[in-house]
């Protein structure tokens, strides 16, 4: 048992030294008095301006010992200034204070520790003023002047909008791009300058967790993960009649291991070098079955990736004569165009490709049939995985792709176009709805053009499946209808686009000039200006968490007026922002970034009190809830811990509660809930619960640097005022760490659950002579005797945590605390902080940003 006093982790202790050369008098030192009892930050000006104008002229005069090579001790945390550089002092300060704290004015005013160099000035001089500010400007977790305060929107039609501030900005965008918090002087650098922010924002557009983003939020909408978290598995799907390679390297990795396995069962010895063998075997070949599954459903979302991360016009989605691949896929499907060696069970290997390993028929290849060495590419509306997705049949004839083709790259929903024909004759009579004169000519005049431009691809998204001649179905191939050579239904409107006719041989034939229908369509959908509005509309969810506002149409509604107005200023926000996206030559990032700057990324509160506006505009900025993979990321970054069990590859979010907590599969589950309900409320009680105790004992263990409770040990008592400050100061740096917030209000809240909870651990049952808390778990199971169950974080440390029923001497509060301490805390501190920690992971404000 750890007795009252002792600390949780060990301070960096600085060896003290006489440094020879260091004469610098600053004068001599009076009675000593607390350096930062009574500062406090000027926030007017950055840390970069503080420090030049304030610290710098104080510490340049220590260069002469505090340099790379000088005569300060070099042990433990030492502080190396660059004498040239007031820049790179700035972070060597920094990083100083993180690691040794108060030390930076304490050693020069040999305030309670002694410094080799002497005592430079008194602890009330503004030297010591200057590095007292330093030390709080650099030392807790929550930025001192990143604050609370919003800023009033400048966009047209959201003048009545307060906006979260830069420093909140850049958390927010910085936990869903990043999955990180951003430091201190990162949150400094962007305080008051957009042009720092928009920098900002931009950098955090690099690394494995904005590429997962980009993935996960194009995959929202082209949902291609179905073939590897829903019912149909991708290689099933794609199927072995047209993708000739498709199971050699799955069937010989199964071939082997049934090989092995018969050897293994032969020798009849389970550890025997034949039974490793075949284990070893199944193990590959469930990994190559497993990756080639998943390379086939992220094929154009690993397209978009590329394209994004290096930089490459946004067009190049559609435009991209090449597929992606990896490995997996490449060996099957290719075979032939890289040129780099590579490792055959790498998937994060992803190169451009082309699927030359195709037939039209059993024995008969793509280039017996059409002279073509591999098939054509049009990026995403070739993807195999896109066209099963949204595959066809004889009667839709592919408008369901002409008509997820517009609402995805043009933001065109035809649906919402035009009143549908309401006749009940004439739509059990109508036979050709693109016929001129009917009611349903308005969308099919539009739609079925563009579905006559993926005329080479089947329903299920095979190309020229009949045999390598066309895509036509057979039962419309022997009507009277179907002439040779055609590649499109006669009676249809021609194969074009707005208005123009795609080239072709001949009527209702193959297309002139181009590789494919789609290469050609790809040309003009980037080439229209709509398909930079269709991307802002494309990603809006994903930044945004929800779809962009409808045009409201019913007149006679009572918030129809507010309704219109929300739904016209964002019309503004998406051309303005489409208009930059064409100005920058489609870079997806200058997009996102624009995205983010805006009110409905940051807006917080109304400055008006209209109820009706405010209804309008309720799904606007914070407070989107979080989808799992956001929650999880969140969780690891703010705590520093997983929700994982050992066994699992992926934390409990993304396996065992992933659709319980509005997940999508991508198959049946294809639309995320946009508000908390009561089983996602449950999971997250879980998660707090279940993590919190462990953290709290963690973070508490001696000798472990803690990542939350940094300012305070396991013996701060919160019943003296510098305790109670301590907690305070470190639910701060907890506020802003989980909530993004550092209003005293909510810091009052939780010191005041912390202190409830202490109490009422401290608390003594007269009647039962016993702690008030211990008096329901007497007798209780072992599991059940406290909220947090024992667990020993190192058994071979010699502390003791299990708690000993029969052996409590319940004669005073005193001793029963010593023997009821939580594991090894008789001043019962811990409990209290694993109760704070549930309460702000199971906030609204945490399971939001």
């Amino acid at each position: 048992m750890w007795v009252s006093g002792m600390r949780v982790y060990v301070f960096l202790i600085i060896t003290a030294v006489l440094l020879a050369g260091c004469s610098q008098d600053f004068g001599s030192a009076p009675p000593k008095s607390d350096p930062l009892a009574s500062v406090k930050v000027n926030c007017e000006q950055t840390d970069a301006e503080f420090f030049e104008a304030t610290v710098w002229p104080v510490l340049s005069q220590c260069t002469a010992c505090h340099q790379s090579g000088g005569s300060a001790p070099a042990q433990g945390a030492r502080l190396v200034l660059d004498p040239l550089s007031a820049d790179s002092s700035l972070t060597a300060v920094r990083e100083y204070v993180r690691l040794a704290g108060e030390r930076l004015v304490q050693k020069p005013t040999e305030y309670r520790v002694e410094h080799a160099g002497g005592g430079f000035f008194d602890t009330d001089s503004e030297q010591a003023g200057a590095l007292a500010e330093a030390v709080l400007r650099f030392e807790a977790d929550a930025p001192q002047c990143a604050g609370d305060e919003t800023v009033e929107s400048r966009e047209p039609g959201y003048d009545d909008v307060n906006l979260i501030n830069r420093a909140r900005t850049l958390r927010k965008a910085s936990l869903l791009l990043a999955g990180e918090m951003p430091d201190a002087a990162s949150v400094d650098a962007v305080r008051d300058d957009d042009a720092a922010l928009k920098a900002a924002l931009r950098d955090l557009m690099a690394g494995p967790v904005f590429e997962a983003w980009l993935k996960n939020s194009a995959n929202d909408h082209l949902l291609t993960r179905k073939y590897l978290t829903g019912m149909t598995e991708a290689q099933e799907a794609l199927g072995g009649t047209y993708y000739e390679g498709l199971y050699d390297r799955t069937s010989a990795a199964f071939e082997a291991t049934d090989q092995a396995r018969v050897a293994c069962e032969a020798s009849g010895d389970p550890d025997s070098a034949d039974c490793d063998e075949a284990e070893a075997l199944q193990r590959i070949a469930g990994t190559i079955y497993r990756e080639t599954q998943r390379a086939i459903a992220e094929e154009p979302l690993e397209l978009i990736r590329h394209v994004v991360t290096n930089d490459r016009p946004y067009s190049e989605v559609l435009t991209a004569d090449y597929r992606m691949m990896n490995p997996f896929t490449y060996e099957v499907l290719d075979g032939e165009t890289w040129i780099a060696p590579y490792d055959d069970m790498d998937p994060t290997d992803w190169r451009p490709g082309q699927i030359r390993r195709y037939r039209v028929d059993w024995g008969v290849s793509l280039s017996d049939r059409t002279g073509r060495d591999y098939l054509p590419s049009a990026g995403i509306l070739t993807s195999p995985v896109f066209q099963l997705r949204f595959p066809s049949t004889d009667t839709n004839r592919n408008r369901a792709r002409a008509r997820w083709t517009y609402y995805f790259f043009l933001g065109v929903d035809i649906e919402r176009l035009a009143v549908r024909a309401m006749d009940p004759e004439e739509l059990q009579s109508v036979t050709n709805p693109g016929a001129p004169g009917s009611s349903c000519f308005g969308c099919h005049s539009i739609m079925d053009p563009v579905a006559g431009a993926f005329q080479n691809w089947g329903n299920d998204g095979h190309y020229l499946d009949r045999l390598g001649y066309d895509a036509l179905p057979q039962t419309y191939v022997d009507t009277e209808d179907y002439q040779s050579g055609d590649r499109w239904y006669r009676g249809q409107l021609a194969p074009g686009f707005n208005g123009e006719s795609m080239p072709a041989l001949s009527p209702y034939g193959p297309v002139n000039g181009y590789d494919d229908g789609l290469t050609w369509l790809a040309e003009r959908i980037v080439a229209d200006p709509r398909f930079a509005e269709g991307t802002v509309t494309f990603w809006f969810q994903g930044v945004f968490g929800r779809d962009p506002l409808l045009q409201p149409l019913e007149t006679s509604d009572a918030d129809y007026n507010e309704r219109l107005v929300a739904w016209q200023s964002e019309q503004v926000l998406i051309e303005s922002w489409a208009e930059t996206f064409r100005n920058a030559d489609y870079d997806l990032k200058t997009l996102l970034v624009e995205m983010m700057m805006s009110p409905l990324f940051r807006a917080e509160t109304f400055a008006t009190v209209d109820g009706g506006r405010q209804a309008a505009l309720d799904t606007l900025g914070v407070g989107r809830l979080l989808t799992p993979e956001q929650l999880n990321r969140k969780f690891t970054a703010t705590t520093g811990y997983t929700w994982k069990l050992d066994w699992q590859d992926d934390a409990q979010l993304l396996e065992n509660y992933y659709l319980f907590y509005g997940g999508i599969d991508s198959d049946g589950i294809t639309e995320r809930p946009a508000d908390l309900n009561s089983l996602m409320t449950s999971v997250s009680m879980r998660m707090a619960n279940e993590m919190a105790c462990g953290i709290v004992l963690n973070e508490f263990w001696p000798g472990v640097s803690p990542k939350l409770f940094k300012g305070v040990t396991i013996t701060t008592d919160p019943t003296t005022e510098m305790g109670e400050t301590a907690i305070r100061s470190t639910i701060r740096d907890l506020l802003w760490r989980f909530w993004g917030v550092t209003d005293e209000t909510e810091i009052n809240a939780a010191w005041s659950l912390y202190k409830a909870l202490y109490d009422q651990r401290m608390s003594w049952d007269e009647s039962q002579d016993r702690l008030s808390w211990t008096t329901e778990w007497n007798g209780a199971e072992t599991d059940e005797q406290e909220y947090c169950p024992e667990h020993d974080l190192n058994p071979d440390d010699g502390i003791t945590v299990a708690i000993n029923w029969d052996n409590i001497d319940w004669s005073t509060p005193e001793t029963a605390r010593q023997n009821l301490g939580s594991f090894y805390n008789p001043e019962q501190t811990l409990r209290p902080w694993v109760g704070v920690l549930v309460y702000l992971l199971t906030d609204i404000q945490f399971l939001t940003e």
